[in-house]
């Protein structure tokens, strides 16, 4: 069977088409590592606390610059969320900082890593590190190595200053990825 030149530039240029083609997507396709870290979702936020109080949520992010390492200066910031909406951010005011909400921050014992603790409870050592390509926060929760999400505080608002009766920690085992719980009672009085 013999081809004539057109046909045998036709399929020439089909075959490069084909080529061409398969060479884009290949250039155009991230890594399998890089595939992996940008199919993967972080969570919104570092860390939230919510209150019986009303809907308000403080919010802990990370901060991080363009290459994704945390911000040295200052590598979380907090604010409110009023009513949980994400489009009514508002700053926590300085009695909120020093008394409540407010933490401090300094360079982690390794690398790329800090050291944290909320100033209304300086016995819970915390760490912000990167896990699995996102930042993250840890500690100890019911004894064990945790990505802490989340804090519930219940307060009584009906004494002046309101008292808090308990607080509830929830988080993710490292090592197995369960949930965990922690519930802490505060004193009477």
């Amino acid at each position: 069977m013999t081809m004539s030149a057109d046909q045998a530039i036709a399929g020439m240029r089909a075959a490069r088409s084909g080529l061409t083609a398969a060479l884009l997507i290949l250039q155009l396709a991230p890594p399998p590592a890089t595939f992996a870290a940008a199919t993967h979702r972080c969570p919104d936020h570092l860390f939230v606390i919510t209150r019986s109080k009303n809907a308000n949520i403080v919010v802990y992010d990370a901060n991080r610059g363009p290459s994704g390492d945390f911000a040295r200066s200052k590598p979380v910031v907090a604010y409110w969320l009023l009513n949980g909406d994400k489009g009514k951010r508002e700053e926590l005011n300085i009695v909120q900082w020093e008394s409540a909400y407010g933490f401090d921050v300094k360079p982690g014992t390794h690398p790329g890593t800090f050291a944290m603790t909320f100033k209304v409870d300086r016995d819970r050592p915390l760490t912000i590190r990167t896990l699995n390509h996102c930042p993250v926060l840890t500690g100890r929760v019911n004894g064990r190595d945790a990505v802490l999400h989340k804090m519930y505080v219940k307060s009584n608002e009906s004494v002046t200053p309101p008292k808090v009766e308990y607080t509830e920690l929830f988080g993710k085992d490292i090592a197995t990825g369960k949930s965990l719980y922690e519930k802490s009672v505060r004193a009477k009085g």
